[in-house]
Order: C-alpha cells, then sequence, then structure tokens
C-alpha cells in the first residue's frame, strides 16, 4: 500500500505532497517558518501525473485550501514528534517544543510570573487554537482552560493592543508572535 502523503522536512522550507485528493495530482504545499512556533504556507503546487493535460474545475473544487493548510501542519507536527533527534540534526528554523496541553496547564496553575508571561503563553496557545478550530476561538479556550469567554476576548485583545501579537489578513482570526512574545517562550 502506498503513501497518500508525504512530508519532506529541511532546514528553511517543508513540503508536504498529497496524492489522494485529486485523482493522477499531487498537491504540494510549501511552508517557510516564520519563527520557532509557526509556520506560513508559501506556495501551493499541482504536479500533473498523467497523460491527459486537462484538468477540470469540479477537480479544483475539491481541494479546501483552509483544510488542507490545517491537516498539513498537524501532519508536519506529528511527524517531528515522531522522531525529533532526527528533525534536530538539520538544526531547523520551526521547531515547537511547546504543546498546548502544557500551555494549559500553566495557565490553569497560575504557573507564571508577570502578566507578561501570561499574555506571552496565551498568545501562543490562541494561535495553536487557532490552527486546530479556525471558528470561535474564544469559546474552544474558554472549554480547555475554564476561563469565562468574556475574560478570554479581553486578555486576546490586550495581547494585540501591547505587542504579543500581531495581526494576519484582516478578517482572518489569528496572527504572528512578535519578538517579545518570543523572548519569554523561548525561555520555557
Amino acid at each position: 500500500m502506498s503513501k497518500t502523503t508525504e512530508i519532506y522536512l529541511k532546514k528553511n522550507k517543508i513540503v508536504v505532497s498529497h496524492k489522494s485528493i485529486i485523482k493522477n495530482q499531487i498537491v504540494h504545499l510549501e511552508f517557510i517558518p516564520i519563527n520557532k512556533y509557526q509556520l506560513i504556507c508559501n506556495k501551493i503546487t499541482i504536479e500533473n501525473k498523467s497523460k491527459i493535460i486537462n484538468i477540470n474545475s469540479t477537480d479544483f473544487r475539491k481541494i479546501n485550501i483552509h483544510n488542507l493548510v490545517k491537516t498539513s501542519i498537524r501532519l508536519i507536527d506529528k511527524n517531528i514528534e515522531l522522531d525529533r533527534k532526527t528533525y534536530n540534526r538539520n538544526s531547523p528554523i520551526y521547531n515547537p517544543r511547546i504543546d498546548s496541553k502544557d500551555l494549559i496547564k500553566r495557565i490553569n496553575k497560575k504557573n507564571y510570573s508577570n502578566r507578561s508571561e501570561l499574555l506571552s503563553m496565551y498568545s501562543l496557545l490562541y494561535i495553536n487554537t487557532e490552527r486546530e478550530y479556525g471558528e470561535n476561538i474564544s469559546r474552544k479556550l474558554s472549554e480547555k482552560i475554564k476561563y469565562k469567554e468574556s475574560y478570554l476576548k479581553n486578555l486576546t485583545k490586550e495581547c494585540f493592543t501591547k505587542g504579543y501579537l500581531t495581526n494576519s489578513i484582516k478578517g482572518v482570526a489569528g496572527g504572528n508572535l512578535t519578538d517579545k512574545s518570543l523572548k519569554f517562550l523561548n525561555s520555557l
């Protein structure tokens, strides 16, 4: 039985190839690391494996780019965890060592010394949750860390206004971690 997905891990980029989305086509997604905890999809290419050059519009509709990117990032993270020693040999830029469960424990047990540490940990948790769900992040976080949804909305706003997160594309949830957040997160 052949693999339907292959992952190529390199220092400056990661390529995920999906073979089963469109018949006789391979969809390649190229990711570039923004920082130690975030990837951005840089390029999507479709490679034709058949003699027929035409691709129907119906075939293009089978590609849900949003879900495909999220699935690919989850696969990358799982693949890294399977063999972290081999992955670390290349000294990669993208190397997330803190998972959401650890962040939730630290926040619930109030295992932080000041507000800036809380905002840094919450910023990373916010980004990870957005990557997993993408919809009503405050409600999902409220269910996970048992804080009120209104408090988490205010905490998210504070992360953006105090410079722990920068805005992503207008109308899209999420953002990018700033140097202020990364400074604390790298010390964990």
